[in-house]
């Protein structure tokens, strides 16, 4: 009986152990818990340690969330990777446009990227990282010769608008638009992060 009652136990752990294997080495391939805890490094700004942890997630997301590119765009540029930044900024707003929860965030972000790129590569101090460009491509459209696509950033105002602190409104021309709008070559750029802003 003793004997038995050893047994039972044994298996009972046995197969908790098992179960338990299972679920963690589920849980250790979902790319959300990668993208908490680059967040969670981000945030307290160890920036290096995010970028390992969003470069895992990259590699294992399959459905590329608007979220993920504020995040990744914004350790980019807080790690002086001001191409990715741009890249992954860019793709922010081709995905929300100016009216997403980070767009004006995003916009200003992308402004300084923009600006300590040029800076850098004025100086010849402009490193290049290799950037993940899963993403990138898929969403580039073949293009006729007259095609014209209203601008994603501004949605064809042709104006920014952003609030300041104290909530009054602040515009700007759409650094990438002609009158609200894109050539379908200018329009690619924009989503593969290329697309410089006027001059």
């Amino acid at each position: 009986m003793r004997q038995l009652f050893f047994s039972v136990i044994f298996l009972f752990i046995l197969i908790q152990n098992v179960f338990g294997q299972e679920k963690e080495s589920h849980l250790f391939q979902d790319p959300r818990r990668y993208i908490d805890t680059a967040v969670t490094y981000m945030n307290q700004e160890k920036y290096l340690e995010a970028d390992k942890y969003f470069m895992v997630a990259l590699d294992k997301i399959t459905v590329l969330s608007a979220d993920f590119c504020y995040y990744f765009g914004k350790n980019s540029y807080n790690l002086k990777y001001y191409s990715q930044s741009i890249d992954w900024l860019s793709k922010y707003l081709e995905l929300k446009g100016s009216s997403g929860q980070y767009s004006d965030e995003v916009i200003a972000l992308l402004d300084k990227s923009e600006k300590e790129f040029r800076a850098n590569r004025a100086t010849g101090t402009a490193g290049t990282i290799e950037t993940n460009t899963k993403f990138f491509y898929q969403n580039t459209i073949k293009c006729s010769v007259d095609d014209h696509i209203i601008c994603p950033v501004c949605k064809g105002d042709d104006i920014i608008t952003t609030k300041d602190r104290l909530g009054e409104n602040i515009y700007r021309a759409c650094p990438y638009s002609t009158n609200g709008v894109l050539t379908c070559e200018q329009y690619n750029l924009l989503l593969q992060g290329k697309l410089k802003p006027k001059k």
